[in-house]
């Protein structure tokens, strides 16, 4: 088991599972499909468990210390498509749990004691209804690869590709998404987020640093344009390869 800490001065976090990606040797894909396979094929081990901040601003040009609220957050994961975000702080969510099996989403609200399945229209809420600018569709998934589809190089530059990609699923919020990917890492760096012709969000990843063999983008902030408003999560510490107990993944068991 491996514990690494990002570095204090470096914004951070990592799209949970889906931006902890790691860079290995090959040859260079020759389609747009390919591309975002690699990406998909490099994501991080095949357990993790991390602890985050999330920092909701109301206000996008707020400055750094200016935000409405900080909320302390434990994620886990286990293989490519089963994720568990618990809330930690503040007091009147602590205990909140999201559960991502394969797409399937569950919430667990310790203020109730019930459990909620999130389907269709609804992935596009808030998650845990904190009031930040990640959705559950934005911050679950199976893969790139696997949620996107009808991929289209739009730009070739020296360091980056700039792809586009239209979700597999009917009921998603977004009419595409364009991923900015780097080359030399093949990790996105920025993600555009339309609804119709519209572009509604941006996701920018930064901080990346190579932990233990893997680049791993520490911090995402998402802009929401029509809000006026942004959220960021800063990674401060990641271990790979974790033993997790199974309950943490049962859908009968996860809130328990």
């Amino acid at each position: 088991m491996k514990r690494h800490s990002a570095k204090r001065g470096k914004s951070a976090i990592g799209l949970l599972i889906l931006l902890l990606m790691a860079v290995t040797a090959g040859a260079t894909p020759e389609s747009p499909g390919q591309i975002m396979q690699r990406v998909d094929e490099q994501r991080g081990p095949e357990s993790s468990r991390a602890r985050m901040i999330m920092r909701i601003f109301n206000d996008a040009g707020a400055g750094a210390g200016d935000y409405d609220r900080e909320i302390r957050m434990l994620s886990y994961g286990r293989g490519a498509d089963e994720s568990l975000i618990e809330f930690v702080s503040p007091r009147s969510i602590r205990g909140l749990r999201v559960l991502d099996l394969d797409g399937a989403i569950r919430v667990f609200f310790p203020s109730t004691g019930r459990v909620r399945n999130i389907s269709g229209t609804a992935r596009g809420g808030s998650v845990g209804g904190v009031g930040g600018d990640f959705t559950y569709e934005d911050m679950g998934g199976a893969g790139f690869a696997t949620d996107y589809g009808d991929f289209e190089m739009e730009d070739d530059s020296a360091g980056r590709w700039v792809i586009s990609g239209a979700p597999s699923d009917e009921d998603s919020q977004y009419s595409r998404l364009v991923f900015h990917i780097d080359k030399e890492r093949y990790v996105p760096v920025r993600i555009d987020y339309y609804e119709n012709r519209t572009q509604v969000k941006r996701l920018d990843a930064g901080g990346i640093q190579n932990i233990a063999g893997r680049y791993v983008a520490t911090e995402l902030t998402m802009h929401n344009f029509a809000d006026n408003s942004r959220t960021a999560i800063r990674m401060q510490d990641v271990e790979w390869d974790v033993p997790l107990d199974d309950d943490l993944f049962d859908p009968n068991r996860f809130h328990r």
